[in-house]
């Protein structure tokens, strides 16, 4: 089998229902689909329960979607792995796009497909079968001079090399997605999909990835497993890692200056990361930062107009 589709949820029965029925359209057939429920408490369960015999159905208490994806992949049986969040959207030539990825990169460890954010079903339309367009680096840590959107929801990784870096970190958090790309950062090739477009990223208020406290729990266990000597490409490949490391660090750093009680928080993440940024030459951040931190204390400290 080529691919296993692996689905974490979470109380999603009302996009779930859209998501599984957009794997289900696949042209490509050679794929096995596993959900893992992380403990819903709506009728997410009773919905798969009744899909017995297209999926397999895996079941855990409350974890987060890092460890409901590791025992999906425990279970999984395909060569690669293709991680599907549970309110996104895949296209119907979705598998087979990757699968021709694979076959003309020589069977890559990790794939990153190309994603079309949406809103609403009409801006669906704005997608088509268009031919196979690629990237290709020798590694996923030959990519830091441009930033590149991943998601798990993009991800499609060789089973190998997925259980081999040891898979999502257990700890419920955001930015477990970019936890996993730097720990494949050396696995011998990455390539990323110019089109068509494989992935439907619905934007809505419920998107986990708005949550700025787990997305600054899993910002400090990035930079604490970095200092750690947790990823790999040791000192040689350390600037790599760190432009990798900025481009997610710095938007969440400009977000908190907005809220009050994360200013702090803020210039804690700013003073931990000062090397990586002077070592990258992020000159341009580095100055604005404090200035944009004066300016946001003195919008927030001004009266209030009656």
């Amino acid at each position: 089998m080529l691919f296993s589709v692996i689905i974490p949820t979470y109380n999603r029965e009302q996009y779930l229902r859209d998501t599984l029925a957009s794997v289900l359209q696949q042209t490509f057939n050679d794929f096995e689909i596993i959900v893992v429920d992380d403990g819903s408490t709506d009728g997410t369960v009773a919905y798969l329960s009744s899909l017995k015999g297209k999926l397999t159905l895996i079941q855990q208490s409350n974890a987060g979607p890092g460890a409901a994806r590791n025992l999906g992949m425990q279970h999984a049986t395909g060569e690669y792995l293709a991680f599907l969040d549970s309110d996104d959207l895949w296209f119907p030539w979705t598998l087979e796009t990757y699968a021709e990825v694979i076959r003309t990169a020589s069977k890559p460890a990790f794939i990153a497909g190309k994603p079309l954010l949406f809103r609403s079903e009409a801006e669906l339309a704005q997608a088509s079968a268009q031919p196979t367009t690629i990237l290709q680096f020798r590694d996923y840590l030959a990519t830091n001079h441009e930033w590149r959107w991943l998601g798990a929801s993009a991800f499609v990784v060789r089973r190998d090399a997925a259980l081999g870096c040891g898979g999502f970190a257990q700890k419920n958090m955001n930015a477990e997605d970019a936890d996993l790309a730097l720990k494949l950062g050396t696995a011998p090739g990455f390539v990323q999909v110019g089109g068509p477009a494989t992935l439907a990223y619905r934007e809505h208020a419920a998107n986990i990835t708005m949550v700025l406290e787990k997305t600054l729990t899993g910002l400090w266990y990035i930079i604490n497993t970095e200092n750690a000597g947790g990823y790999p490409g040791g000192a040689e490949r350390a600037r790599e890692r760190w432009r990798i490391i900025s481009y997610h660090v710095r938007p969440i750093l400009l977000t908190c200056l907005q809220t009050g009680d994360k200013r702090a928080e803020a210039w804690r993440m700013y003073r931990a990361t000062l090397r990586w940024h002077l070592a990258t030459s992020r000159w341009k951040f580095l100055l604005g930062f404090p200035l944009k931190a004066v300016r946001s204390a003195r919008r927030s400290s001004a009266p209030a107009l009656v």
